[in-house]
Protein backbone atom coordinates (compact mmCIF):
# COMPACT_ATOMS: atom_id res chain seq x y z
CA UNK A 1 0.00 0.00 0.00
CA UNK A 2 2.62 2.16 0.70
CA UNK A 3 4.06 1.83 -2.10
CA UNK A 4 1.52 2.65 -4.41
CA UNK A 5 0.73 6.26 -1.97
CA UNK A 6 4.10 7.34 -2.77
CA UNK A 7 3.12 6.22 -6.82
CA UNK A 8 0.31 8.50 -6.63
CA UNK A 9 1.81 11.80 -7.18
CA UNK A 10 4.48 10.84 -10.14
CA UNK A 11 1.19 9.08 -11.92
CA UNK A 12 -1.01 12.74 -11.07
CA UNK A 13 1.83 14.19 -12.39
CA UNK A 14 2.20 12.47 -15.66
CA UNK A 15 -1.18 12.71 -16.44
CA UNK A 16 -1.08 16.40 -16.33
CA UNK A 17 2.11 16.62 -18.49
CA UNK A 18 0.03 14.56 -20.96
CA UNK A 19 -3.27 16.97 -20.54
CA UNK A 20 -1.07 19.67 -20.88
CA UNK A 21 0.68 18.27 -24.20
CA UNK A 22 -2.83 17.27 -25.49
CA UNK A 23 -3.81 21.04 -24.55
CA UNK A 24 -0.79 23.08 -26.94
CA UNK A 25 -1.11 20.22 -29.93
CA UNK A 26 -5.22 21.04 -29.75
CA UNK A 27 -4.27 24.77 -29.45
CA UNK A 28 -1.55 24.35 -32.75
CA UNK A 29 -3.75 22.56 -34.77
CA UNK A 30 -6.08 25.55 -34.39
CA UNK A 31 -3.38 28.20 -35.14
CA UNK A 32 -2.57 25.79 -38.29
CA UNK A 33 -6.52 25.90 -39.29
CA UNK A 34 -6.55 30.15 -38.70
CA UNK A 35 -3.43 30.28 -40.63
CA UNK A 36 -4.25 28.50 -43.33
CA UNK A 37 -7.98 30.45 -43.96
CA UNK A 38 -5.73 34.10 -43.61
CA UNK A 39 -8.04 36.78 -43.49
CA UNK A 40 -11.56 34.48 -42.78
CA UNK A 41 -13.85 32.96 -45.50
CA UNK A 42 -15.87 35.90 -46.17
CA UNK A 43 -12.59 37.62 -47.53
CA UNK A 44 -11.14 34.44 -49.45
CA UNK A 45 -14.80 34.59 -51.52
CA UNK A 46 -14.31 38.23 -51.87
CA UNK A 47 -11.01 37.49 -53.69
CA UNK A 48 -12.44 34.25 -55.71
CA UNK A 49 -15.48 36.92 -56.88
CA UNK A 50 -12.91 39.23 -57.96
CA UNK A 51 -11.16 36.14 -60.26
CA UNK A 52 -8.30 36.17 -58.17
CA UNK A 53 -6.66 33.24 -56.28
CA UNK A 54 -5.56 33.30 -52.57
CA UNK A 55 -1.85 33.60 -51.47
CA UNK A 56 -1.95 30.33 -50.79
CA UNK A 57 -3.93 29.21 -53.71
CA UNK A 58 -1.47 30.74 -55.65
CA UNK A 59 1.70 29.06 -54.14
CA UNK A 60 -0.34 25.72 -54.90
CA UNK A 61 -0.22 26.55 -58.81
CA UNK A 62 3.36 27.95 -59.14
CA UNK A 63 5.10 25.09 -57.11
CA UNK A 64 5.14 21.01 -57.82
CA UNK A 65 2.42 19.23 -56.20
CA UNK A 66 3.56 18.52 -52.36
CA UNK A 67 6.69 20.21 -52.35
CA UNK A 68 5.95 23.30 -50.50
CA UNK A 69 7.56 23.85 -46.93
CA UNK A 70 6.32 26.52 -45.06
CA UNK A 71 8.32 29.19 -43.18
CA UNK A 72 6.69 30.98 -39.88
CA UNK A 73 3.06 29.80 -40.59
CA UNK A 74 2.43 31.03 -37.20
CA UNK A 75 4.07 34.70 -36.93
CA UNK A 76 1.62 37.84 -35.98
CA UNK A 77 2.08 41.30 -36.38
CA UNK A 78 3.41 42.90 -33.66
CA UNK A 79 1.99 46.11 -33.17
CA UNK A 80 -0.05 47.69 -30.58
CA UNK A 81 -1.00 51.19 -31.86
CA UNK A 82 -4.69 51.84 -33.52
CA UNK A 83 -6.05 48.78 -31.73
CA UNK A 84 -3.54 46.51 -33.27
CA UNK A 85 -2.79 44.71 -30.40
CA UNK A 86 -6.92 43.31 -30.42
CA UNK A 87 -6.77 39.72 -30.70
CA UNK A 88 -9.23 39.82 -33.86
CA UNK A 89 -6.26 42.04 -35.66
CA UNK A 90 -3.96 39.28 -34.95
CA UNK A 91 -3.97 36.75 -37.88
CA UNK A 92 -1.31 33.73 -37.26
CA UNK A 93 1.03 34.00 -40.67
CA UNK A 94 0.05 37.53 -40.82
CA UNK A 95 -0.20 39.20 -44.07
CA UNK A 96 2.39 36.74 -46.56
CA UNK A 97 2.69 32.88 -46.82
CA UNK A 98 6.70 31.96 -47.06
CA UNK A 99 8.67 28.77 -47.76
CA UNK A 100 10.36 26.53 -50.26
CA UNK A 101 9.31 24.46 -52.94
CA UNK A 102 9.94 23.12 -56.13
CA UNK A 103 9.31 23.93 -59.81
CA UNK A 104 10.06 21.03 -62.45
CA UNK A 105 12.08 19.57 -60.05
CA UNK A 106 14.33 22.50 -59.38
CA UNK A 107 14.61 24.67 -56.10
CA UNK A 108 13.07 28.05 -55.28
CA UNK A 109 11.67 30.05 -52.36
CA UNK A 110 8.84 32.05 -52.45
CA UNK A 111 6.67 34.68 -50.69
CA UNK A 112 2.86 35.28 -51.67
CA UNK A 113 1.37 38.39 -49.99
CA UNK A 114 -2.41 37.41 -48.57
CA UNK A 115 -4.64 40.30 -49.53
CA UNK A 116 -7.08 38.80 -47.33
CA UNK A 117 -4.91 39.86 -44.28
CA UNK A 118 -5.07 43.73 -44.38
CA UNK A 119 -4.73 43.96 -48.01
CA UNK A 120 -1.48 42.32 -48.04
CA UNK A 121 -0.04 45.26 -46.38
CA UNK A 122 3.42 45.16 -45.14
CA UNK A 123 4.39 44.80 -41.47
CA UNK A 124 7.41 44.41 -40.04
CA UNK A 125 6.49 40.35 -38.93
CA UNK A 126 5.95 40.61 -43.22
CA UNK A 127 9.18 41.97 -44.16
CA UNK A 128 11.26 39.81 -41.43
CA UNK A 129 9.45 36.37 -43.17
CA UNK A 130 10.42 37.74 -46.78
CA UNK A 131 13.87 38.86 -45.47
CA UNK A 132 14.06 35.26 -44.13
CA UNK A 133 13.55 33.46 -47.57
CA UNK A 134 15.86 35.88 -49.47
CA UNK A 135 18.70 35.40 -47.24
CA UNK A 136 18.17 31.42 -47.11
CA UNK A 137 17.84 32.16 -51.36
CA UNK A 138 21.15 33.38 -52.18
CA UNK A 139 22.98 30.99 -49.46
CA UNK A 140 21.93 28.12 -51.61
CA UNK A 141 22.21 30.36 -54.89
CA UNK A 142 17.81 29.31 -55.51
CA UNK A 143 15.51 32.14 -56.99
CA UNK A 144 13.44 33.89 -55.32
CA UNK A 145 9.80 34.70 -56.37
CA UNK A 146 7.18 37.20 -54.82
CA UNK A 147 3.50 37.01 -55.87
CA UNK A 148 3.09 40.32 -55.11
CA UNK A 149 -0.83 41.40 -53.47
CA UNK A 150 -0.53 44.44 -51.56
CA UNK A 151 -1.72 47.54 -50.34
CA UNK A 152 1.81 48.85 -49.49
CA UNK A 153 3.44 49.98 -46.24
CA UNK A 154 0.93 49.22 -43.17
CA UNK A 155 -0.21 52.40 -41.88
CA UNK A 156 -0.76 51.33 -38.38
CA UNK A 157 3.34 50.55 -37.91
CA UNK A 158 4.33 53.88 -39.79
CA UNK A 159 8.10 53.73 -39.39
CA UNK A 160 8.04 50.22 -38.49
CA UNK A 161 6.69 49.13 -41.96
CA UNK A 162 9.29 51.56 -44.00
CA UNK A 163 11.98 50.04 -42.17
CA UNK A 164 10.70 46.32 -43.47
CA UNK A 165 10.86 47.97 -46.90
CA UNK A 166 14.17 49.28 -46.17
CA UNK A 167 15.80 45.62 -45.05
CA UNK A 168 13.68 43.84 -48.49
CA UNK A 169 15.33 46.66 -50.67
CA UNK A 170 18.66 46.33 -49.37
CA UNK A 171 18.46 42.25 -50.00
CA UNK A 172 17.60 42.99 -53.39
CA UNK A 173 20.68 44.63 -53.86
CA UNK A 174 22.86 42.01 -52.16
CA UNK A 175 21.30 39.55 -54.40
CA UNK A 176 20.95 41.16 -57.67
CA UNK A 177 23.39 39.53 -59.73
CA UNK A 178 23.47 36.54 -57.83
CA UNK A 179 20.18 34.61 -57.62
CA UNK A 180 17.26 35.37 -59.74
CA UNK A 181 14.62 37.79 -58.67
CA UNK A 182 11.17 37.60 -59.86
CA UNK A 183 8.20 39.74 -59.07
CA UNK A 184 4.47 38.72 -59.84
CA UNK A 185 2.10 41.58 -59.74
CA UNK A 186 -1.27 40.01 -58.65
CA UNK A 187 -3.57 42.69 -57.96
CA UNK A 188 -4.17 46.19 -57.38
CA UNK A 189 -0.64 46.70 -55.54
CA UNK A 190 0.92 50.14 -54.23
CA UNK A 191 4.20 51.51 -53.19
CA UNK A 192 6.59 49.55 -52.39
CA UNK A 193 4.79 46.36 -53.34
CA UNK A 194 5.21 47.96 -56.80
CA UNK A 195 8.74 49.29 -56.59
CA UNK A 196 10.77 46.02 -55.07
CA UNK A 197 11.91 43.48 -57.91
CA UNK A 198 10.49 40.73 -55.75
Amino acid sequence: MRSLRLLAPRVASLAGRRYAAASVAERIEEKRAQALVGGGERRIQAQHKKGKLTARERIEVLLDEGTFVEYDQFVEQRCSDFGMDDPKNKFPGDSVVTGRGYINGRLVYVFSQDFTVFGGSLSSAQAIKICKVMDQAMEVGAPVIGLNDSGGARIQEGVESLAGYADIFQRNVMASGVIPQISVIMGPCAGGAVYSPP
